[in-house]
């Protein structure tokens, strides 16, 4: 989930939740509409999604209610993520040989501007307070890039740690927070003024933060530490060190913030963290190579991506147990929910397309080609 998720997932992005269904009413709901479902009836609040082509230098637009590629969208070299803006009225284009900032009209898919010097691998966008101005991480001249979500302009190269690559926003929109894996720090943004406010020394390089949903704390993952430290965010205070898994990476909170959940590539798991007393309450087995996961609107269920095994494990949140494996392309990186809880679309980098995933049935409905190594995703 990049931070078009979370957009800014981040990279990794925000989360969405479905409404829990019972087996009953689940197997009576099948029977009318898994048909419908089935033949592309669309996603409700969404009509497009926009898929990053890091092989082919392009954009491709997926139409939600056909489920097929209508257009294609030539930008820079090695796109990597997509996220639109708040506004919807913007899609901001990261692109990692190239460096630069391809910014699209939507719907219209004009280019706005290219901003260059703007970002590097691994690229990620987030938008700001009433979306004014994006923040995108520059990992080849460690910066952050401040760029007028309106007119394209660049207003701002804010120095951070060595390489950066993802970021994230409190929920107010009054900063951000960026880790350095080679500096070994988190830096605090202060967005008002587009300084570092304060640079949190990280023992062991840290990966990804996440905030919870109230802003209090935050999640810094450390894959070489095989731990994620707690950090308050008003004094900026380490409060613990957490062992997790082998090699964390991606971290989400659940509904409400009880709980955290950290995507461990190097064991084939996901540690679940009650924050209440900061600790691992469970650790879930999944597939392979685990790359990327989301949430449903509800909360009830994860789908996580394994690389490794080619498909999709279905977490439930009230078991903290896989209740479904479903079978997708080659490679699968990243994935992203409907809003409405209805579809996952699952980037698949090895075999170049989109699974559809029903997420009614649990069942792969389709898949659809796009151009090559498809990675970052976004609805629109």
């Amino acid at each position: 989930m990049e931070a078009g998720k979370r957009e800014g997932r981040g990279g990794m992005p925000i989360i969405r939740r479905a409404v829990h269904i019972g087996i009953v009413t689940l197997a009576s709901l099948l029977v009318v509409r898994s048909a419908a479902l089935a033949h592309g009836a669309g996603v409700h609040g969404t009509q497009a999604l926009y898929v990053a082509n890091e092989g082919s230098d392009t954009v491709s637009v997926m139409d939600l209610g056909s489920m097929k590629v209508t257009g294609t969208i030539a930008v820079g070299s090695g796109p990597q993520d997509v996220a639109i803006s708040p506004d919807r009225r913007f899609a901001f284009v990261t692109c990692s040989r190239s460096a630069d900032v391809w910014i699209l009209a939507l719907p219209a898919h004009t280019v706005v501007a290219t901003v260059s010097n703007a970002t590097g691998p691994g690229g990620q966008t987030v938008f700001g307070a009433g979306a004014t101005y994006a923040y995108v991480t520059n990992s080849l001249y460690s910066r952050v890039t401040v760029i007028e979500t309106a007119t394209g302009k660049k207003v701002a190269m804010i120095p951070v740690g060595e390489a950066p690559t993802k970021i994230s926003i409190s929920p107010d929109g009054s900063h951000a927070y960026v880790p350095s894996e080679r500096s070994h720090t988190v830096a605090t943004l202060n967005l008002s003024l587009n300084v570092v406010a304060a640079e949190l020394p990280i023992a062991v390089r840290p990966y990804a933060v996440e905030i919870s949903p109230d802003g209090k704390y935050l999640l810094v993952s450390s894959p070489d530490s095989n731990t994620v430290t707690v950090i308050e965010a008003a004094t900026q205070m380490s409060l613990r060190r957490i062992p997790v898994g082998d090699d964390p990476h991606h971290v989400i909170f659940g509904p409400g913030g009880a709980f955290a959940y950290i995507l461990n590539r190097g064991s084939d798991s996901l540690s679940v963290i009650q924050m209440a007393n900061r600790q691992v309450v469970a650790t879930i087995p999944v597939g392979k190579e685990p790359s990327d996961a989301d949430i449903t609107p509800s909360g009830h269920y994860i789908y996580v991506t394994n690389m490794g095994s080619g498909d999709v494990s279905v977490i439930s949140t009230l078991t903290s147990a896989v209740v479904g494996t479903i079978p997708v392309g080659t490679r699968p990186h990243d994935i992203v929910i409907s809003g409405d809880g209805r579809y996952g679309f699952v980037a698949n980098t090895g075999s170049d397309d989109i699974s559809v995933i029903n997420l009614l049935s649990q069942t792969t409905v389709g898949r659809v080609p796009v151009g090559k190594r498809p990675r970052g995703m976004a609805l629109w």
